[in-house]
């Protein structure tokens, strides 16, 4: 029998999607690490436009997929427990993209609570969806060539020397003027020393291995695929939806169907399957393909759920002309 998704879903039917797994995160660290690896012993290797162009394009994939790791130890599901969770999602996920899980997690559980209303601090990245196609390109050309980077580096600097850090990582800029007259050295220090840290050993490995230079690979990624790949995650997830400006999540967050080339770029570590983390937030990345499989049995996707069947669709939907609203194929 269908769930009548008018009630809440029973505890006894959901709790097998709620079990966490020390190997599964450990399992996923070591994936995204290990392509991390590869694409630095590749330049090492060899360095020359195809290696390095190869490197970037994956680099980006994997330095998203540290950030959703690291969404998934704010949500304390990475891991069994809080301390591996606060640990490994600090040193291994957060430090490395220049991140504090702390922060992190304070703006994004405001996110889950506000989605889709002015509160949401997320709101910035995905609102202004659908632009025409021209504006598109635009925002596309400025990602690739670092000029996003750039600004959104400029705007983490500023939340972290400021008194406030309620703003996130939206990386809006209407409040930044009000807050540099509150900006303190100290407080930057103590709110990014973990990042400097990190990237400081990232940095070290490389000259060890007598190749300092090739360390570049990461900030350069940061500023270029990484804004890319996010730009199309975040609206993937809310974004160019009837919904968009509604607090329900039924309208105003999607699930897509993601193939192996769009997994290593826009959607690593399961966060194509953004309706199933709304819904049940508490559920860990590994199981929500099962948990997506348990809801379209259940009839979700008739209900209604947003689904999208890849990133290229997505793509579409996000300018003027691909506005339909995102409907399941049976």
């Amino acid at each position: 029998m269908r769930h009548d998704w008018t009630q809440p879903l029973p505890r006894e039917q959901i709790r097998p999607f709620l079990v966490k797994s020390d190997l599964a995160g450990w399992r996923m660290l070591a994936f995204n690490w290990g392509l991390v690896a590869a694409c630095f012993g590749l330049v090492m290797w060899r360095a020359n436009p195809l290696t390095v162009g190869a490197a970037l394009i994956v680099l980006g994939g994997r330095q998203l997929g540290l950030g959703i790791l690291m969404h998934e130890a704010a949500h304390r599901s990475l891991f069994k427990t809080a301390r591996l969770n606060e640990w490994a999602g600090q040193w291994l996920c957060a430090a490395p993209m220049f991140v504090e899980l702390r922060i992190y997690r304070q703006y994004h559980f405001t996110h889950h609570r506000q989605a889709g209303t002015d509160a949401d601090p997320d709101l910035p990245n995905y609102e202004h969806y659908p632009v025409s196609r021209a504006s598109l390109r635009r925002k596309l050309l400025r990602d690739i060539t670092g000029r996003s980077g750039l600004r959104a580096f400029g705007a983490l600097m500023i939340l972290y020397a400021s008194a406030d850090q309620r703003s996130g990582y939206s990386y809006r800029s209407a409040d930044q003027a009000d807050e540099a007259r509150r900006l303190s050295a100290g407080t930057l220090l103590r709110n990014c020393w973990r990042c400097v840290l990190a990237n400081a050993a990232m940095l070290a490995i490389c000259a060890a291995a007598g190749h300092a230079f090739v360390y570049l690979l990461w900030p350069t990624a940061w500023l270029t695929t990484y804004m890319l790949y996010s730009r199309i995650r975040n609206v993937a997830e809310h974004g160019a939806l009837p919904g968009t400006r509604e607090p329900d999540i039924w309208r105003n967050t999607r699930t897509v169907l993601a193939s192996w080339w769009e997994r290593l770029t826009v959607a690593p570590n399961y966060v194509n399957y953004h309706f199933e983390h709304h819904l049940l937030p508490a559920v860990p990345a590994w199981q929500l393909p099962r948990f997506h499989r348990w809801l379209r049995e259940q009839g979700a996707y008739q209900h209604g759920a947003p689904l999208e069947h890849g990133y290229l669709q997505v793509l579409k939907r996000m300018t003027a002309s691909g506005r339909a609203t995102s409907r399941p194929r049976q």
